[in-house]
This record gives structure tokens, sequence and C-alpha cells, in this order.
């Protein structure tokens, strides 16, 4: 039961991947980002989701002096901070009066988020191949 639930709300870090996506082409052709509030919920939800993934990992697989498990933890982490930054620039985002700096929060969005698109990449590259470390 989980290793269901691990897999199944592993995909939900999938659902901020079209974030900063939308924040380059909204910052490149100059028009705001209305769903700010709707992104700020999904990076929420994304964070409990981390959570319960990192639980149910070491349920699933609680050997703590495995150099695999300190990966899958460093990867994981990577993955909180970057969406902790996401939820900080989307919150100066609706703050934001002025027009330019909403703008480079966009900007700043959109290179944080593509790092963060390689860390998932990563991340499920790794666990797909997990016995092979």
């Amino acid at each position: 039961m989980s290793l269901i639930i691990h897999q199944i709300i592993s995909i939900l870090f999938l659902a901020v991947v079209p974030l900063p996506i939308l924040a380059f082409i909204k910052s490149r052709n100059g028009q705001p980002l209305e769903s700010a509030p709707i992104w700020k919920g999904i990076v929420m939800l994304a964070n409990l989701a981390l959570f319960v993934t990192l639980i149910t990992g070491f349920i699933l697989y609680p050997v703590f002096t495995s150099f695999r498990v300190w990966i899958s933890v460093v990867l994981i982490l990577a993955l909180g901070a970057f969406l902790g930054i996401f939820s900080k620039r989307l919150k100066l985002y609706r703050l934001e009066t002025n027009d330019d700096m909403k703008r480079k929060h966009l900007d700043k969005i959109a290179k944080i988020g593509f790092v963060y698109i390689a860390i998932i990449i990563g991340t499920f590259v790794f666990m797909s191949n997990w016995y092979n470390f």
C-alpha cells in the first residue's frame, strides 16, 4: 500500500512543471500571470506531496546506511528548496504593483523552474533505476 501511495503522490511534483514554462511565455510577452493564486496552491500541494513521499519512502526502504537513500534525501531536499523559492516568488509577484518588477519575478520563476524540471527528471531517472545504484 505504501508503494502505491508513494508512486501516486510523487506524480504530483509534475503538476508544477507548467509553471516555469507559463512564466517564461508570459514574461516574454509582457502579460500578467492571472493564475498566480492557483499556482501558489499547487506549489503548496506539491510541498505536502514532498513530505508524504519522504515518509512513504522511509517506510518502503528503512535502511538509512545506504548511499542511495541519502541521494534520495538530497534530491527531495533540493525539490523542497525549489518549491519554497517558487512559493516566495509567487507571493512577491502577487504583492508587487510595479509591472517591471512583476516581470522580473516571472523571469526568476522561469529560471528557477527550469532547474526544478531538471532535478525532477534526475530524480525520476534515479528512482526508476533504484536497484542499479
